[in-house]
């Protein structure tokens, strides 16, 4: 076999030629989606001045909801809410005053960041009917506050949890977070019966949660219930 030549050529149809355009109107450079540079122009850093106004673009006073609705940098480095500073009505403060040559940047956001978790968990008894007793723990990641619980059922009935807390260290010694506030459906004193409940105030719990802690989850007795979740919603 032989190969006569090994040059090719190889032809295409030369590219076409768009016309691009530009239509919308770029906001100004201070007021991108909602969100606002604020005026820092005034501050004056000396290392011991910690607290300092804060005023938008238009010479107004600004009020965040809370710590995390604004980003602040300080040279570059982002600081963090609630630690590296605080804010109060329309006060930032620093837990480090600034130094004279310090570049800072506060940025108020359009909407308020939701640090916020759920803790989910599911018991399932299957087919039979549910029995009490504890049914599992789980370990937590996040450091928080618990603000409410939420508990579904499969279908109406009578269900009542206790949720216990223990951390690493005194694992299996758990003590329960309910108080006098159980989750629960239904109550078997007025032989009531519900498929959903929830508790926003909670005042008798132990609320505070840290990572590394251990929850434990016991059904203390359940009526035609076979499947239930129980929800906590945690502010960190």
């Amino acid at each position: 076999m032989s190969v006569k030549s090994s040059n090719y050529n190889v032809l295409s149809d030369p590219q076409k030629k768009y016309n691009v355009g530009v239509n919308y109107e770029i906001p100004s450079k201070y007021l991108q989606y909602g969100n606002e540079i604020l005026d820092t122009t005034n501050w004056v850093f000396d290392g011991t001045t910690s607290d300092y106004p804060l005023i938008d673009q238009a010479g107004d006073a600004y009020t965040p909801v809370n710590d995390q609705q604004l980003i602040v940098a300080i040279n570059g480095l982002v600081q963090v809410p609630g630690i590296d500073y605080t804010i109060s009505g329309t006060t930032i403060i620093f837990n480090t005053a600034p130094t004279a040559g310090d570049t800072v940047y506060v940025v108020g956001l359009s909407t308020t960041a939701d640090l916020t978790r759920t803790i989910n968990f599911v018991i399932d008894s299957g087919s039979a009917p549910m029995s009490s007793g504890i049914k599992g723990e789980m370990t937590l990641d996040v450091t928080g506050e618990i603000q409410s619980w939420t508990i579904v059922g499969d279908q109406d009935g009578q269900i009542q949890l206790d949720i216990g807390k223990v951390d690493y260290a005194n694992f299996p010694n758990f003590a329960s977070i309910c108080g006098t506030e159980r989750p629960q459906l239904g109550d078997i004193a007025s032989n009531s019966v519900q498929r959903k409940n929830t508790n926003t105030t909670i005042s008798s719990w132990n609320k505070a949660l840290n990572a590394g802690d251990l929850l434990q989850f016991e059904v203390v007795y359940a009526i035609n219930i076979q499947r239930c979740m129980v929800s906590m919603k945690l502010a960190l």
